[in-house]
């Protein structure tokens, strides 16, 4: 259970102040430890994240595939809407969102190659989910008949952008600037004949 507590806490402080600003004190008394006990479950801070950062990976995954199972029922359009509100949502307002953002963005450079493989994995899944929608959209002659490579990226690249953006602008103004560039995705995606956008 300690050791649990420990990843628990320890993630929110990841998320909240970074690697470098997180101290084992720190750790410890959010825990309501002394210091010392940490020591019975890791050896030092470069375990506590390398466990925190593989418990975060594979819940990002495991919330994702739970994710798709659950949406299969839209309609192509609400089904690509939704995974990029759920995924900017869940970024903005998860502990692991949060951390994932940090570490991505600032990550210690100690664990650049971990991160990494981190990110590749998470969006290998996201990957796995959009992919299928996209091929369907493109059979129905509801999307563009371009290569699922060339979509997600540039889905990638829509939500890397807001992902950014969400650190300088307040809500309402964040608001704006997701609806207006999911709008100018859409359109430049969908067919000409496409009615249901």
């Amino acid at each position: 259970m300690t050791k649990e507590r420990i990843m628990e806490e320890s993630l929110n402080l990841f998320a909240k102040y970074g690697y470098e600003n997180t101290t084992l004190a720190n750790i410890a008394k959010a825990v309501g430890i002394k210091k010392p006990s940490i020591y019975n479950h890791f050896n030092n801070k470069e375990a506590i994240f390398l466990h925190v950062l593989n418990k975060v990976t594979t819940k990002e995954k495991d919330f994702w595939m739970a994710y798709s199972e659950a949406s299969s029922t839209r309609s192509i359009a609400d089904q690509l809407h939704h995974i990029y509100r759920v995924y900017l949502d869940h970024m903005a307002n998860s502990t692991e969102g949060l951390f994932f953002k940090r570490v991505t963005l600032f990550p210690p450079e100690e664990f650049a190659s971990e991160i990494k493989e981190a990110f590749w994995l998470i969006e290998e899944c996201m990957t796995s989910i959009i992919c299928p929608v996209f091929e369907q959209g493109i059979d129905q002659k509801l999307i563009r008949p371009l290569s699922t490579d060339t979509l997600t990226s540039a889905f990638y690249t829509l939500v890397d952008g807001l992902f950014l953006e969400e650190n300088f602008y307040d809500q309402d103004v964040f608001e704006q600037r997701q609806q207006a560039s999911w709008e100018i995705f859409w359109l430049g995606i969908r067919t000409p004949e496409d009615k249901e956008g």
